[in-house]
Order: C-alpha cells, then structure tokens, then sequence
C-alpha cells in the first residue's frame, strides 16, 4: 500500500468530521420529527463509514487497476464548472436562485459540454421553472430573489 493511496480516504474523514462537528450546535430531533442536525449526521457517519472501507480494502492490497488520468480537456471541462459554481454561488444573492441557476445551466450545457442550442434552453427552461415550482411554490422555501427584490 502507497501513502499516496490512503489520500482519498483521508480527504473523506476530514470532509465527514468537518460536516459532522460543523453541525454539533444544532438538534439532532425535534419533537416528533428529525432535526437539522439529522441529516448531516447521517451523511457525516457514511462518509467515515466508506472511508473506512475504502481502508480496508487498500491494506488487503487489492488492485484498484491502471489509474485513467484526465486530459486536458477534462482538465478545462472541470475547471470551467468549478468556476460556474462559484459563479452560482455569488450570483444567487445578488441576482436571484431561479435566474442564476438557469445562467449556471445554460453555461454548463453550452460552453462546457458544447450540446446544441435549443435542446439547452428547453432543458434550462425545465431546470428553472421547475426549481421555482418545487422549492417555491410548492415547499414554500425563500428562495433569493431576483435582483434583491
């Protein structure tokens, strides 16, 4: 086993800690119902859970075959989607969830993974009123809305 192999593992217990002790100030249950701290600790328990598989299988030494490594247009592939969520990220406050995850959309489909243009706006069109149907009116969450207003 090659320390280099125990990174990916190590990465997922820091990231599981990190949701599991970020949540501690919240409740775990509410009355009847699970509270928001629920969840996350859920998640938090699976990511140590298949960290510690992964683990295991690396120290009985099974082979995990040739490694693919990405070219370089993955490479720009992920780049320019990591810039467009942190795009989302920063958009959505100032010009509203329901318009910037339609831009976000609209730049993944076109730029990033080049499909064509009308299937792209109907599948954005999709994604957007359905985002807005479902969060905002059906489950009543305030969204950001556009341009602060």
């Amino acid at each position: 086993m090659r320390k280099l192999d125990l990174a990916p593992g190590l990465f997922l217990i820091a990231l599981s800690l990190g949701v599991i002790l970020g949540t501690s100030g919240l409740a775990v249950w509410d009355s009847f119902t699970p509270g928001a701290r629920f969840f996350p600790l859920v998640v938090g328990g699976l990511g140590l859970l298949l960290a510690a598989l992964l683990f295991w299988q690396q120290w009985r030494g099974t082979d995990p075959g040739q490694v693919d490594r990405p070219d370089r247009a993955a490479l720009v592939r992920v780049g320019l989607t990591i810039a467009g969520l942190a795009a989302l990220a920063l958009g959505a406050p100032r010009i509203g969830m329901v318009p910037t995850i339609a831009a976000f959309s609209l730049f993944i489909l076109l730029v990033v993974l080049r499909q064509r243009l009308l299937p792209s706006v109907v599948t954005t069109a999709v994604i957007a009123g359905g985002t807005h149907l479902v969060f905002a009116r059906l489950l009543a969450v305030p969204l950001p809305a556009p341009f602060g207003l």
